[in-house]
């Protein structure tokens, strides 16, 4: 394909690179704006000049939170005034993006659930595709979310001593409050993001969902409850009827007791022992005690970190910004040894959750966001004498070449009603709030073990929870005691499930993976390695690296390596298909920062569509609205 050239550089680049300018971060496309007021996203720009202008974005940021720089402060972190935005989980734990939990069924015990869009099946976001479900009167809900389909093959309720099963009960409709936490825990594991379009996905956003009501009604869930729901999963072997390979329990018991002699623990150990993967909240009280089924040895406990709401960032700032949640610890002894708990740790604050539909919240925070998209000149043009007031300048001051409205200037008492209601929802976006606990760390665990199971059906929980804990992140700074493992490694996690026994790449390194001589030559000679070596031209007489790169795409036509050391041209660098839908090759990299993509070709896209690595947790901010990989070699 003959290059186009970018029009704020001018240099030579694919047009369908250039294209990518429509998925640029706003923030930035602002920045760019003010550069060169002429420029439209639609005219492109290469990645060079979205990196250029990125890093003159991130050199803008602060380094403590702004969040108490408005009166009313906001309810969440941010560190740019062009960002006042709650980053997805992806952004904050890189994930093993490609796996979707597709095939594999989460089992949940909750208060109640709400059958909301983000669990729908189909995971195609138009434009405006989620947006309009404000629109739709309440009483048609039921009939849209059924003709689009749900991911939920089941619904079991099981309150106040009835037992009633199948996605027509009225408990499943309702709306009622107790309906939130369970909506928020399945959403938070396996929304697909859809009244986001897409951006407040769960790890596991293709998985099928089991929901198993219990309590009392309100939200009360005594302990008797707890081993109503494991019995109900036990009885007739359901769990197996159903496929449940995970079962998520975001709530705990009535008192303190030891594992062995509790029967919501004993329930939960029989699950485990039948190899399924049963994940249970550490408890949000920061002190050293554990509820059932928290305390059972072969049920993984979850704590949780606080990370400020900031971007994942590799090597040596990994973790500077991590403290602990107030989550619960101890240990039980099994099988002669001492297992502490929580045995690892998720993202407990600031995690984006959606808001219950028929609720008045929801219309709240729509019209919310109508008021702010008008302050803001959003959509509408403000008029002339509004602009007039909203640009601050002295009196012997000349007026500025460039008006750059500061919205926050006028009507002060509109904006600060307006961020109370805000903050009153915790609000971070129409449809979406923020919101913490233990209760929706453990259902990214959950999520993660769904990727695991479907990467590797062969595997067992006990396999998962073991690789789970091999992958976790450690933190030197905090006590075992208080973190375990440490903290959850989604990508590499699931890319050690796709390697282990029974995987489909058993015989292959992770991408991104630096090889020496010998073992390029090891892998070459005994077949696990066919792919011709490509060096790059400007690496021959530098020192340089053999850099192993592969990607598991198993519908692709064609797979490339792209980058800043091929300036980003499709197709130049094709990696040669192995077994197994696995596209791998090996290329000759001098030392330093390199960022890179995949580019894919396939019968949806037959142009190609770029994607970043999936197996390697090191990003990089783009410019773009998702993150470039990045390799460093010294």
């Amino acid at each position: 394909m003959t290059d186009a050239h970018c029009p704020i550089c001018r240099q030579a680049c694919d047009p369908r690179i250039l294209a990518y300018a429509s998925a640029l971060h706003p923030a930035l496309a602002e920045w760019v704006r003010r550069v060169a007021p002429a420029w439209q996203p639609a005219e492109g720009l290469c990645p060079l000049c979205a990196a250029t202008y990125n890093s003159l974005l991130m050199a803008q940021r602060s380094h403590t939170s702004l969040h108490t720089s408005t009166d009313p402060h906001t309810t969440f972190p941010y560190y740019h005034r062009g960002e006042e935005i709650l980053l997805s989980q992806p952004q904050r734990l890189p994930d093993y993006h490609t796996l979707t939990g597709a095939g594999v069924t989460l089992a949940f015990l909750d208060s109640g659930y709400y059958p909301h869009p983000d669990l729908t099946a189909d995971i195609a976001w138009t434009a405006d595709g989620g947006l309009a479900w404000h629109a739709i009167p309440r009483h048609r809900w039921r009939a849209q979310l059924e003709r689009v389909g749900l991911r939920l093959m089941e619904y079991v309720d099981l309150t106040d001593g009835g037992e009633r099963v199948g996605l027509d009960q009225p408990s499943l409709w309702d709306g009622a409050g107790d309906s939130w936490h369970g909506q928020m825990t399945t959403c938070v594991a396996a929304g697909n993001g859809y009244l986001s379009q897409g951006r407040y996905r769960g790890y596991a956003p293709q998985a099928a969902l089991l929901a198993v009501k219990i309590g009392r009604g309100g939200g009360r869930i005594p302990e008797e409850d707890i081993l109503r729901g494991l019995h109900w999963l036990l009885d007739e072997d359901r769990w197996q009827q159903y496929g449940v390979r995970v079962v998520n329990i975001s709530i705990g018991g009535d008192f303190p007791e030891e594992w062995s002699a509790n029967p919501v623990c004993r329930a939960a150990h029989a699950l485990a022992q039948r190899g399924v993967f049963v994940a249970a909240a550490a408890g949000n009280r920061g002190v050293s005690e554990l509820l059932a089924p928290a305390q059972t040895p072969t049920v993984m406990t979850v704590g949780g970190v606080e990370d400020q709401n900031r971007r994942w960032q590799s090597g040596a700032r990994l973790g500077e910004h991590l403290s602990l949640y107030h989550h619960n610890t101890g240990s039980v002894m099994h099988r002669h040894t001492r297992v502490r708990k929580p045995e690892i740790l998720a993202l407990g604050r600031w995690l984006p959750a959606p808001v219950l539909p028929p609720s008045h919240v929801f219309y709240e925070m729509t019209a919310i966001d109508h008021v702010r998209r008008v302050l803001r000149g959003e959509g509408s043009e403000l008029p002339a004498d509004v602009l007039r007031h909203a640009v601050v300048v002295e009196e012997d001051e000349a007026p500025p070449d460039e008006v750059i409205v500061d919205v926050e200037l006028w009507m002060p008492e509109v904006w600060q009603g307006l961020r109370q209601r805000m903050n009153a929802h915790k609000w971070v976006h129409p449809h979406y709030q923020h919101v913490d606990g233990t209760s929706v760390a453990v259902t990214q665990v959950s999520a993660v073990a769904a990727q695991m199971f479907e990467a590797n059906p062969s595997l067992t929980g006990d396999d998962v929870r073991r690789l789970l804990l091999d992958a976790a992140l450690p933190l030197p700074s905090v006590l075992p005691r208080q973190s375990g493992a440490g903290l959850l490694q989604p990508a590499r996690a699931v890319a050690a499930a796709l390697r282990a026994s029974g995987g489909r790449l058993a015989a292959y390194p992770a991408s991104a993976t630096v090889l020496s001589e010998n073992e390029l030559h090891k892998r070459l000679l005994h077949g696990t390695l066919s792919a011709p070596l490509r060096v790059d031209a400007n690496a021959s007489t530098a020192p340089a690296r053999a850099v192993y790169f592969g990607l598991w795409a198993p519908h692709a036509h064609a797979v490339s390596l792209i980058g800043a050391f091929n300036c980003w041209r499709p197709d130049e660098l094709p990696l040669h298909q192995a077994t197994n839908g696995w596209w791998h090759g090996v290329l000759r990299l001098p030392l330093g920062v390199h960022s890179y993509r995949f580019w894919i070709v396939d019968a949806l896209c037959p142009q190609g569509y770029w994607m970043r690595d999936p197996e390697n947790q090191a990003i990089a901010e783009s410019g773009y609205q998702d993150e470039h990989s990045q390799i460093t070699l010294d």
